[in-house]
């Protein structure tokens, strides 16, 4: 895993989501990592899978970690 996603996963995620829907502003975008992904290491594993491929935000295919997208 990145240093970055170590460290702030939702961080992560939040900059990939609202890079694509900068309209939901990051407030409601951390809301939304927080309650799909609960505790650290879920949160991790989301983060790196879209850090990885963050193409799977436009394209739709499901080829995140199991239990996260």
């Amino acid at each position: 895993m990145t240093p970055e996603v170590l460290a702030d996963p939702v961080g992560v995620v939040v900059g990939l989501v609202a890079r694509i829907e900068p309209q939901l502003g990051r407030v409601v975008i951390e809301g939304a990592v927080t309650s799909v992904a609960g505790g650290r290491a879920k949160r991790r594993k989301l983060a790196q899978a879209l850090a990885e491929r963050p193409s799977v935000l436009t394209d739709g295919r499901r080829r995140g970690p199991s239990g996260t997208c």
